[in-house]
């Protein structure tokens, strides 16, 4: 099976599941800018591609006239690579609206089109308004986008857009569960609809953990220790965490805080820490991208908070065995965690409840030991760069038949 895939830049996630799609012998390339991204956040890690088993494609890129990057040259990629599927993510399905010429391709070479979401900040179909008015989006600087005429007038726009995309596609891949509901209402068939999940690569971690067991813990033993994972921009809400962390530790004296990540709010953060009073109880690491590094961390840890937006380091996290506390993310949270059994969810914006979320598991040692149990087995058994490979591959599978 010849995949075709469009991305905006190759993250360490895509470029396991990748490796390991082409290990299952799918026939992969994919297509990226030739420029730097627009798209992926700032301090997003990428990778340029070293040990890749799938082939890379670098191609320019134009603004379509809905202000959308888009691959001019992808028509004709097409008809040189004769793949048996496209796949599209956010926002390069765009291309299918935009490009008659890329529609036409499609059909004359009888190439299906898979759209690739998570969803997130999508819309039910037809309900712009009372979506966006419970669900503000903010960019990362926590700025609120959701607001004013012309917001509303593009979302409608794009609405209309993606329903068109979405009724002419061939199939539509949802990293969470909650795709499966969401994305036929855009008009797609629900049994086009395949939940493949999203994973880091697992097989790494696991090793890596397994490894580390032998060695010397990075950090000295405490049964008291949070842990956060994430590039330090405002809507990670590291300030809420850290307002959360002052009034736990007036209740835990050995309770501890480290903060792995680098970005613009770091030194904000360190201030409000100082402000807070808990500079000597917070350790800061700053941005680390080796993965042994960070797994180490997450060893000598207890517990893991996202406190806002994310999604992946939830994994990670559950894969060292952490049970995990989480409010809003990215919606793949809520395939991960389940409420009381391998972590607790926390109303959002709410320190004081995210604080008591976090004294419930310090105060109880053997709850927190079953939740992190959990948690690994929801990584080892369910949601892993293995099966979500397999979920892939079976849904190309049904697609194409």
């Amino acid at each position: 099976m010849k995949l075709l895939f469009l991305f905006n830049g190759i993250t360490p996630y895509l470029h396991a599941l990748l490796n390991k799609l082409a290990d299952k012998e799918a026939d992969v390339t994919i297509v990226i800018s030739s420029g730097s991204s627009r798209i992926l956040g700032k301090g997003v890690k990428t990778s340029n591609g070293d040990g890749a088993r799938y082939r890379i494609i670098e191609s320019s890129t134009k603004q379509s006239c809905i202000g959308k990057d888009y691959f001019p040259e992808l028509p004709d990629l097409i008809v040189e690579e004769r793949p048996d599927i496209l796949i599209a993510g956010w926002p390069s399905l765009l291309q299918f609206f935009t490009q008659k010429k890329l529609r036409t391709t499609l059909q004359q070479g009888g190439v299906r089109f898979v759209i690739r979401e998570i969803p997130f900040q999508m819309p039910p179909y037809g309900k712009l308004f009372t979506y966006f008015r419970s669900h503000p989006v903010y960019n990362e600087e926590m700025k609120r986008l959701s607001r004013g005429f012309f917001f509303y007038l593009r979302q409608w726009i794009l609405m209309q857009i993606r329903r068109y995309c979405y009724t002419r596609a061939d199939g539509a891949l949802a990293y969470a569960s909650s795709g499966k509901e969401l994305m036929p209402g855009y008009g797609i068939d629900r049994n086009k609809v395949f939940v493949t999940y999203n994973s880091g690569d697992t097989d790494a971690l696991l090793r890596e953990q397994e490894e580390l067991n032998e060695t010397a813990p990075a950090l000295p033993q405490n049964d008291s220790r949070i842990i956060h994972i994430g590039r330090l921009v405002k809507w990670k809400r590291v300030d809420l965490l850290l307002d959360a962390f002052a009034k736990v530790a007036k209740r835990h004296t050995g309770a501890e805080l480290v903060i792995v990540g680098g970005g613009p709010e770091q030194e904000r953060l360190r201030q409000q820490a100082g402000k807070l009073g808990v500079t000597d109880r917070v350790r800061f690491t700053g941005a680390l991208y080796e993965t042994r590094e960070v797994g180490a961390l997450l060893q000598a840890s207890t517990v893991y908070v996202l406190a806002g937006m994310g999604g992946l380091s939830i994994n990670d996290a559950m894969a060292y065995g952490l049970p995990v506390i989480c409010s809003v993310c990215d919606g793949t949270e809520r395939d991960l965690v389940t409420h009381g059994v391998n972590g607790f969810f926390f109303r959002e914006n709410d320190a004081d409840d995210l604080a008591e979320k976090i004294n419930t598991l310090l105060e109880d040692p053997e709850r927190r030991k079953r939740m992190g149990e959990s948690s690994r087995s929801v990584i080892t058994q369910y949601i892993n760069l293995e099966t979500v490979a397999n979920r892939y591959l079976d849904a190309f599978t049904q697609i194409k038949s």
